[in-house]
Formats: structure tokens, sequence, C-alpha cells
């Protein structure tokens, strides 16, 4: 199978990194935990024909800006608004994937968004138990990948062995190219804020209030195997008041590799619905 094919997006940006590109209606896209902004690579050609896409790498992230409070869900959201203000956008479409779309209902809370999207977002689970299960494994990966990362960076050339060192995040993890993978690796291993955030305690989200008017879609990958959508899924849309979700087929945790072409489409027809009614 083929890597994914993308324009030469610039391999480093001034600090704090945040890509722009397109024209058109704000659209901002939030990464998830332990990334940064070139996770979105593979849909930034579609996205960009139709908006003005702003793409920054999450406060206290690697190539991010750096958190001045102890790393929380909310310190991390405070950063993020405060960060989206000061380029002038109030009213943006925001669209988050896994802890992404827990900071993208944040915008709504925060009076920065004008609809949201969240793709299988973090944020709830259904029993302590499966949260702590969770970050256990999480914790594990951070753990053992300084001693893995150096043996598997020389075989990252065989696309069977991407996959397979991907199939937690994603079903085609070959999409992504070995210097990708390495990227991935390396900003991984660099969040500062990596340690803290586990260790914190990271609190449920908290529904909108009742007179908060922003759209809210969430749709859920079918094939995630980090945040299954019985245990983490259901309970977020629980906690929102949310009655249906769609469903990003054969895709994994980050479908951005997996399924460019039905991540985009799934965030174009949620804006162009939101426009259609409030234009």
């Amino acid at each position: 199978m083929a890597t994914i094919s993308t324009p030469n997006y610039p391999d480093s940006l001034p600090l704090p990194e945040v890509y722009e590109g397109g024209a058109g209606t704000p659209l901002v896209l939030i990464h998830g935990f332990g990334g940064n902004w070139r996770m979105w690579k593979p849909v930034l050609p579609i996205l960009e024909r139709h908006h003005r896409v702003i793409v920054p790498t999450l406060p206290g992230h690697s190539g991010g800006v750096r958190l001045r409070r102890r790393a929380t869900p909310a310190s991390i959201a405070d950063a993020l608004a405060e960060q989206l203000r000061a380029r002038g956008l109030d009213q943006a479409h925001v669209v988050g994937q896994s802890l992404g779309g827990y900071m993208a209902v944040e915008m709504a809370r925060r009076g920065v968004a004008r609809s949201v999207l969240g793709i299988s977002p973090g944020g709830a689970w259904k029993t302590d138990a499966d949260q702590k299960a969770l970050l256990g494994r999480i914790r594990k990966s951070f753990r053992l990948m300084p001693y893995l990362r150096p043996l598997l960076s020389p075989l990252l050339q065989i696309r069977s062995l991407r996959k397979r060192v991907l199939r937690d995040e994603m079903e085609h993890g070959d999409k992504m190219s070995p210097a990708e993978v390495r990227g991935m690796l390396h900003h991984a291993l660099n969040c500062p804020i990596a340690r803290e955030f586990l260790d914190e305690g990271i609190a449920q989200i908290e529904a909108l209030p009742a007179d908060n008017r922003v759209p809210v879609r969430i749709v859920w990958c079918g094939n995630d195997r980090v945040l299954t959508f019985r245990e983490f899924g259901q309970p977020f849309l629980d906690r929102l008041g949310l009655k249906t979700h769609g469903v990003l087929r054969g895709c994994g945790h980050n479908p951005m590799y997996d399924d460019p072409e039905a991540v985009a489409g799934a965030i174009l027809d949620f804006i162009g619905s939101v426009e259609r009614e409030t234009d």
C-alpha cells in the first residue's frame, strides 16, 4: 500500500508551531495527546480548498506554547483559547481528534468556536477501571518508547513493520512514510507535559451550559482500539447529552492517514450544515 501523497508541508515552523493555509471561513484542527500539527497533513489539501485552515500544536506539546500552570485539560484549553484569540479567531469551526476533541468542546465553552466536531474525543469513560487501564497502557508506551525507537528506526523502511508498530493508532500505518513515523515518535517522546499530564489526573468533560448554542457533532472511528466506543464513546455522548453520532468506518483512532477523504468529508459536511442553518 502506497504512502499518503501530500504537498511539501514544512518540516519545521517558527515556534510555537501553527500551520496555516487556504482561504475562506476559519477552520481550526486540533491533534491528540503527544502529537503535533502534522498529524493532520493528509486532510489539509482537501480542506484548504474550502477554508482558511489553522492547525496549532497543542500547548504543552512538542512545538507548542509553554503552559504557565500544571498540565490539565483546563490549563491546556485556557492556553489554546488565548492563542486562538491572539490570532483573531473567536468564531472558527473547530475540529479535534482524541484529546483534541476534548479541547474542541472546551473552545465552545470558552466562546471561541462557531461549531465543534469531535473525532473519537477523549474525556469520558464508563468506569474508573476503564480509565485506569487506558492511562496504564499510555504510560507503558511512554516508558518503552525511548528504548524501542533506536531499534525500530532503521527498520521503518519496511511497510509491514510500520503498520504493525502503529496498529493501535491506525489501521494503515504503512501509509505513513518512514520519516513521518520517526517524527511522530520524536514529538511524542519530547512532549514536555506527558508525565505530568498523565499523573495529574484527568477530569471528565462536563456538559456545556444550557445557554451554549454552539452546534456539536461527534464521529467515532469504527476500528478505534485506543478509545473503544462502548467504554469511552457512549459515555462522552451521554455527558454532553448527545443522542446520535457518526462513524468513520474502517478507521483507527488516528483516522487522518487511514481515510483522509472520509475524514475531510465528515468535516465539510458538518460545517456545511452549520453554515446553511446559520446564514
